[in-house]
């Protein structure tokens, strides 16, 4: 099961009283809206894979005091006061029947991407975001509907190995994979330019937002949804998987200040193909009333670059461990509970107690624990009502 993705974060005195009292008085939720809808990966699923051998409910710490609102989504699902989130799919091992429960309204699948491989079932599969649309679509837009959408960043993943692999197949993979969106004549005419390969990253990125602007207009608006707010893409290179693939780099650049030289041009190339994918986001839906763009990447950015403006005490080390990772024991995200962590001696320089993990925001090597999505969510509820949407 591949579980990848997406991430981010902070929740102030005065976002949270918002969160609590979006329950009641009457200027909660000004426009009556009455269902939140969500599609995405699994930054945003809760729970396809549940009850599976092995399968988390969430792609983040299980079992914390947040349940059963410990998603970005699930919390602003809680904002508007609905019902909480339930998964739409429940993967049975080979297949994605639909929940048993009735009123479920999150599409979202761990692993998910806008442009699916073939390799996982194409766009007909619920790893697919297009797919996940259009099984929303088919049960209609209700006119007091928010939908949720988070995407890109097993793609943008998908793009980085697939470079990275070029020394091994000779560009077999990511030559493919840029076909598979780029034209053909277009990709012939940047690959025969300078820096051919490193361009057409960013190329086949744009080509992957101008996919995601196409299915929502196309699923979404057109079909009379009044109401999206997107995530864009946050910088992977920061996520402690990237970065172990950034110090791989150095190290098979021979180290020393070629090695570092060598990681921060690779560093610099991987941000500036996420950044193609968000311009031409911003600039697609730029004057789209219908659509909010979330600025996920600049707030991760200023996480990572100011955690203690975000009440965070460490934006490296994954708390439920990871191969290379020697301080705190590896888990799986199944096994990775609050109770297991609680009773995981602190790693070195962590808070004491019981609760050290709480404020970390990585739970693995790709995804934010609660309290990463809490500061997500928190600046999601930011923008809902800056635009009096909540």
């Amino acid at each position: 099961m591949h579980i990848k993705t997406h991430l981010n974060w902070k929740l102030s005195a005065l976002a949270l009283a918002a969160a609590l009292t979006a329950c009641g008085g009457d200027d909660s939720n000004p426009l009556g809206l009455n269902a939140v809808k969500v599609v995405g990966d699994s930054l945003n699923d809760s729970g396809t894979f549940a009850g599976l051998p092995g399968g988390p409910r969430i792609a983040s710490v299980q079992g914390s005091a947040d349940e059963p609102n410990v998603l970005w989504v699930e919390r602003v699902a809680k904002a508007y006061d609905v019902n909480p989130l339930c998964a739409v799919y429940k993967f049975s091992g080979t297949d994605f029947p639909r929940n048993s429960v009735a009123g479920c309204t999150n599409y979202a699948v761990a692993g998910a991407r806008i442009n699916n491989p073939a390799s996982a079932g194409g766009a007909k599969s619920p790893y697919s975001i297009g797919r996940q649309l259009q099984d929303a679509a088919d049960k209609g837009w209700g006119a007091k509907d928010l939908l949720l959408v988070d995407g890109g960043g097993n793609d943008a993943a998908d793009l980085v190995t697939a470079y990275l692999g070029a020394a091994v197949d000779k560009g077999a993979a990511y030559s493919a994979l840029l076909a598979t969106l780029v034209p053909a004549a277009t990709l012939q005419t940047v690959l025969a330019g300078p820096n051919g390969a490193a361009t057409a990253g960013g190329v086949y990125m744009q080509a992957l937002a101008d996919n995601l602007t196409g299915t929502v207009k196309t699923l979404v608006l057109d079909k009379g949804a009044k109401y999206v707010l997107v995530s864009n893409i946050p910088p992977v290179t920061y996520t402690p998987r990237f970065q172990n693939v950034l110090d791989q780099i150095a190290a098979a650049s021979g180290g020393g200040t070629a090695g570092a030289t060598a990681r921060a041009q690779a560093e610099g190339l991987f941000k500036a193909w996420v950044d193609a994918f968000n311009q031409r986001l911003a600039a697609n839906f730029a004057g789209e009333s219908r659509v909010k763009v979330f600025d996920l990447a600049a707030q991760f950015t200023d996480q990572m670059a100011n955690p203690a403006k975000y009440g965070l005490t460490n934006v490296t080390l994954p708390v439920c461990g990871a191969g290379w990772v020697t301080v705190v024991p590896t888990r799986s995200l199944a096994d990775c509970t609050a109770s297991a962590l609680a009773a995981t001696t602190p790693p070195p320089g962590a808070p004491a107690g019981t609760g050290w993990w709480q404020r970390y925001l990585f739970s693995d090597g790709f995804h934010p624990t609660p309290y990463g999505h809490q500061l997500f969510g928190d600046g999601v509820i930011k923008l809902l009502e800056s635009n009096g949407w909540l």
